[in-house]
């Protein structure tokens, strides 16, 4: 059994990973902490560990502990990380906020922020980092004034972060302390709303069935997946590696949502991914899962499987259909989906129209990354213009 590869792929995957996509597209890992773990690769085999309910986000693994998200609670929770009917009446109350139209009318305040972050970059002077002038603020902001949280408690919401997605340990007594924490704080914030109703989304709620602690679960997890959009950072280092799709988006920036979804499918963020539970024996790729084994499906590598996308490796803004898994499959498929592409269209939008010679100030290859989260992406990104 090989120990899987953690370093972080910076961007891309490897030739290894590449080839056991076609060849190897199942097979047995080490995961960091110890325990054996099914590796699935193959575009259809990642379909079917992520939407068949034979394979579910809570249950016990062979170590004995929770298999599921990074921290996950145990089954019967409602939770936006069960699974079953439970999942499926909570996603129904929450998708509400996150729908076409909903995330349209956002828009313009997310225009609004970026424009606002642009202008303290630009006033700071060249070059900058990207990363804290834009690509880490922006999400922030905009999340926290869905939830009608105050920003200035980022700083508590990223050493909870921390542990909760560290991918040393998927359940680690850190990682249950700041999930607790995490919780304490949306039930407290629950109750205030409760006294004084706000214009926010966990105000919103409280007009729906959903009790205290079904409100606070979600709204700590449309946080924490709402704080970090890495694919504004991911996608635009994409863009200037292809200088020909560049320029073709320059040129005609109403092909800007097929140019995101392209950046979703071929950037690659992180090489780990939920680990899940088998609840019985199943055959995947012809090899046999029992049930009880840990499974990790890898939407990156799905998304170049050659068998879903023709030549997976090109970089084609144009490209249509684009299937791809980078914001998951079935039912878990990522609640705010429609505004991280939204985010990512504005983001990029604006910095291409206001900074004609945006550019990297160092070349690509040599970006600081951070490998510590599931969420990995860069550390720094200088650019000048």
């Amino acid at each position: 059994m090989r120990d899987y590869p953690f370093e972080p792929f910076r961007g891309r995957l490897p030739d290894e990973v590449l080839r056991m996509v076609v060849d190897e597209p199942v097979s047995q890992v080490r995961l960091p902490d110890g325990r054996p773990c099914w590796l699935v690769l193959g575009y259809e085999q990642v379909c079917t560990v992520l939407a068949d309910p034979r394979f579910a986000r809570f249950g016990n693994g062979p170590s004995g502990t929770v298999a599921a998200c990074p921290n996950g609670r145990p089954p019967g929770s409602r939770t936006l990380r069960s699974d079953g009917p439970d999942h499926a009446s909570l996603r129904r109350v929450a998708a509400r906020a996150f729908g076409p139209r909903a995330v349209e009318g956002y828009r313009p305040r997310v225009r609004s922020l970026t424009d606002r972050l642009l202008d303290a970059m630009v006033a700071r002077g060249r070059p900058a980092d990207l990363m804290t002038a834009l690509v880490k603020p922006l999400p922030v902001l905009v999340i926290c004034e869905l939830l009608g949280v105050p920003a200035t408690d980022e700083r508590r919401f990223d050493e909870w972060a921390s542990a909760i997605l560290s991918v040393t340990a998927f359940d680690s007594p850190a990682g249950r302390a700041a999930q607790a924490a995490l919780d304490a704080y949306f039930k407290d914030l629950v109750n205030a709303r409760r006294a004084e109703p706000g214009d926010d989304l966990v105000s919103a709620w409280l007009a729906t069935p959903l009790s205290t602690p079904e409100i606070a679960d979600l709204a700590a997890t449309v946080l924490r997946g709402g704080r970090e959009i890495n694919s504004i950072a991911s996608g635009l280092r994409t863009l200037f590696e292809h200088p020909d799709q560049l320029a073709l988006l320059r040129a005609d920036p109403s092909r800007m949502p097929g140019a995101v979804e392209e950046m979703l499918r071929y950037s690659v963020h992180s090489n780990m991914f939920r680990v899940q539970t088998a609840l019985e024996d199943v055959s995947l790729a012809g090899v046999r899962i029992s049930a009880g084994d840990c499974v990790m499906a890898l939407p990156a590598a799905a998304n170049r499987d050659p068998r879903q996308f023709a030549e997976p490796g090109v970089f084609d803004i144009g490209r249509s259909p684009n299937p791809h898994l980078s914001q998951g499959y079935g039912a878990h498929f990522c609640l705010g989906g429609a505004l991280g592409r939204m985010e990512i269209e504005v983001a990029i939008g604006s910095l291409l129209h206001r900074f004609p010679g945006l550019a990297p100030a160092v070349p690509v290859t040599d970006i600081a990354w951070r490998n510590e989260r599931f969420n990995a992406g860069m550390e720094a990104f200088p650019v000048t213009w």
